[in-house]
């Protein structure tokens, strides 16, 4: 049985439409292919380091981004922030605030140790969540299967009684690798037909 939903932030609770499309404006104006500086800034071992807390946001950023603001306009620095600028989702926020009460709720996130602030800024967030786990204040990343038994065990709960929302693949295999059953985010309306499949809302 089903006691817990976990959910991923980026491209789950808030999207990622905003950054790709300003990006690839960025990567425009550099003659550089659509989605080369989205790579660069979100993927890749300076990436990783940053996202578990290894290196510095300076020492991330000098490695990623600082050889092209000459070439671009200030904004670009804000992008040291993957959730810049994007706003929540409403109806996957609707729906976590659904299973709130009758489940557990929790978010799981690779982010920076900026997310916290974030999440304290959004009032439609406050008293959401029963557990926190992020992926540079832990130190750990998905699909690491120890950052999936860290958030089950602070939520006191078995990987089979939680269930991981989550917009990357690997992520989700990772998961019900682990034991966790696991949804493959692409829209608010698919998502919760999977969880009323999985009896956790009611069809």
């Amino acid at each position: 049985m089903i006691r817990a939903v976990v959910f991923d932030f980026g491209g789950v609770l808030v999207g990622d439409e905003w950054v790709r499309n300003q990006l690839a404006v960025f990567d425009a104006m550099l003659g550089l292919p659509t989605g080369s500086l989205h790579a660069r800034l979100y993927s890749g071992p300076a990436w990783e380091a940053f996202s578990t807390g290894t290196i510095t946001v300076e020492t991330y950023w000098a490695e990623v981004g600082a050889a092209f603001e000459d070439r671009l306009p200030p904004l670009f620095r804000a992008f040291v922030d993957p959730f810049y600028g994007e706003r929540l989702d409403p109806e996957m926020v609707r729906l976590a605030w659904q299973l709130h009460g009758r489940l557990k709720v929790a978010l799981l996130s690779n982010a920076t140790p900026d997310l916290p602030r974030r999440l304290a800024a959004e009032p439609d967030l406050k008293g959401l969540f029963d557990v926190v786990v992020i992926s540079a204040l832990e130190g750990l990343r998905k699909p690491d299967h120890a950052i999936y038994e860290r958030v089950c065990r602070r939520l006191r709960l078995p990987p089979a009684a939680c269930v991981l929302i989550d917009d990357k693949l690997r992520n989700v295999e990772a998961a019900i690798a682990f034991g966790m059953p696991a949804i493959l985010h692409r829209d608010a309306a698919t998502t919760r037909r999977a969880l009323a499949d999985l009896g956790v809302l009611p069809v």
